[in-house]
């Protein structure tokens, strides 16, 4: 009986030491898969032609990345433009009110009309980390991007009673331009350890070929087709909620 239980022993020590020793990598020190859903806010500046025809504007921004074990990335970005002012905002609008630049409604009625920029921005996306600090899934982060562009003058009638800058009175006055876009951007990624606080910060650079939709302006008379550079430059935070792959583990054996 005594030699039973010795053998017994044995066989368990050896089946123990021998077996696979599983361990769950970590933020802090593996290279993860994970994907990345975003919300950002930033704020341009815009450059080339597209200064033109606005003041500095904001955006919104739904990112989604995927991340993999090589620190590479590829996702989409949606951007939604918003500014509060143009520019030229009398030459545009001027043939359209009285001597004091009041807009008269109808009913003899002041017409309230605000007018800025709207427009949006899509592009899919791939980079990678290059200098990776804090741990092996965070740090210096290059993402380039190509896509599509749309910006426009956005005019808001606030008691709706100017009919002669509603559709389709307002095509041509809204400079409506589209083309294609490439979006660029440096950023410092920062992972969490912990898979808490999980965060992007950087500069990013739109460049964007558009031409007018509408193809004539009706306040200045001319046609308008020339192929525009529209430029954009901006500061972002990007506020991050990571996925991790699941069962993300390895093994060793002896």
């Amino acid at each position: 009986m005594k030699k039973v239980v010795q053998f017994s022993l044995l066989f368990a020590s050896i089946c123990l030491f021998s077996a696979p020793v599983w361990g769950q990598l970590t933020t802090r020190d593996s290279v993860r898969t994970v994907q990345l859903w975003g919300l950002s806010p930033s704020i341009l500046a815009p450059a080339a032609d597209l200064a033109d025809r606005y003041e500095p504007f904001a955006a919104a921004t739904v990112s989604y990345q995927r991340k993999n074990k090589e620190n590479h990335f590829y996702g989409l970005d949606f951007d939604a433009f918003y500014g509060s002012s143009i520019k030229n905002t009398d030459a545009i609008f001027g043939g359209l009110t009285d001597e004091n630049g009041n807009y008269i409604g109808v009913n003899g009625e002041f017409a309230i009309m605000n007018a800025g920029l709207s427009g949006a921005q899509i592009t899919v996306n791939t980079g990678r980390i290059f200098k990776p600090h804090y741990n092996p899934n965070s740090g210096w982060l290059v993402l380039q991007g190509f896509g599509l562009q749309q910006t426009k003058i956005s005019v808001r009638n606030e008691r709706g009673n100017y009919p002669q800058l509603a559709p389709p009175m307002i095509y041509g006055y809204d400079r409506l331009h589209r083309g294609f876009a490439s979006k660029s951007s440096l950023r410092y990624l920062h992972l969490d350890n912990n898979e808490r606080i999980n965060f992007m910060v950087g500069l990013t650079v739109n460049t964007a070929f558009t031409r007018s939709v509408r193809g004539f302006n009706v306040d200045t008379g001319l046609e308008d087709s020339a192929l525009k550079l529209d430029l954009s430059v901006g500061l972002n935070f990007t506020w991050l909620l990571p996925v991790y792959a699941k069962q993300e583990s390895f093994f060793l054996t002896d």
